[in-house]
């Protein structure tokens, strides 16, 4: 018994040395459900953070942690290292002159039309834009605005209103506050699941605003390189890890 007492704090050292020795890897994310949300109570959840704590199971050599910033104000944070890394970004999406690497990841995504049935009849109604009030997303690249997420150009081409949650914006169209929302594919099936009420009541267009890859997002030498970001990443889709956070959002990568 004295002997299990005595080893009890060697391992407790051991244990406490073994997380200070771990590099730390600070993610930089956004509230954008479903990738990160937060409650009422101001607890986060989301694909990104279950990510975060996944690879932090299957390895003891990085530790993942998440640094909340802004849509528009991402840049900026990078650019004084708050963080180092970013999932579920493409560097087209303002990233061009900062010097970072692209790592695919498996999960293809993009920008959804919607509008109310009862307004929208067919999938024509989105074929122009003009004379509809649309409701978007503030710091968003659209296909449909050349990828210019500055909010006077948008205001100047568009009636547009630019929010920072997405729910709210599909809530706008089903109150008939506004014509058409464009929302994430990713965060329209998390809804459906969730309000499936709404798919009778909204039109969804075939047709996608733009498609896109997501990719993670990378600091030039930084201390995490690309290889074990790769092989991180293909020990959690082996393991199945990756396919069930997905399923738990109503994703299908």
């Amino acid at each position: 018994m004295l002997t299990k007492l005595i080893a009890l704090p060697f391992l407790i050292l051991l244990y406490c040395g073994s997380l200070s020795a771990a590099e730390k890897v600070n993610v930089g994310g956004y509230l954008s459900p479903p990738f990160i949300e937060q409650d009422n109570q101001g607890n986060i959840s989301g694909i990104t953070l279950d990510l975060i704590n996944s690879l932090n199971k299957i390895q003891h050599e990085y530790h993942f942690n998440l640094v909340l910033t802004s849509s528009r104000r991402r840049y900026v944070f990078f650019q004084q290292g708050q963080f180092d890394l970013f999932f579920f970004e493409r560097k087209v999406w303002g990233w061009q002159d900062i010097a970072i690497v692209e790592i695919k990841l498996p999960f293809k995504g993009g920008d959804i039309f919607i509008a109310l049935k009862s307004k929208a009849k067919q999938q024509d109604y989105f074929n122009s834009l003009k004379n509809k009030s649309i409701s978007a997303m503030l710091g968003y690249h659209y296909n449909f605005a050349d990828f210019n997420a500055d909010p006077n150009f948008l205001r100047s081409k568009f009636d547009i209103q630019l929010s920072s949650d997405e729910r709210v914006n599909v809530q706008l169209v089903l109150w008939g506050k506004m014509d058409i929302a464009i929302v994430t594919k990713s965060f329209l099936d998390k809804y459906l699941l969730d309000n499936p009420s709404a798919k009778s009541e909204l039109l969804i267009a075939t047709k996608m605003d733009q498609k896109y890859q997501h990719t993670i997002l990378l600091r030039e030498n930084t201390n995490l390189s690309v290889t074990t970001m790769n092989m991180l990443l293909d020990k959690l889709v082996a393991s199945g890890e990756y396919n069930k956070i997905m399923q738990k959002y109503g994703i299908t990568p």
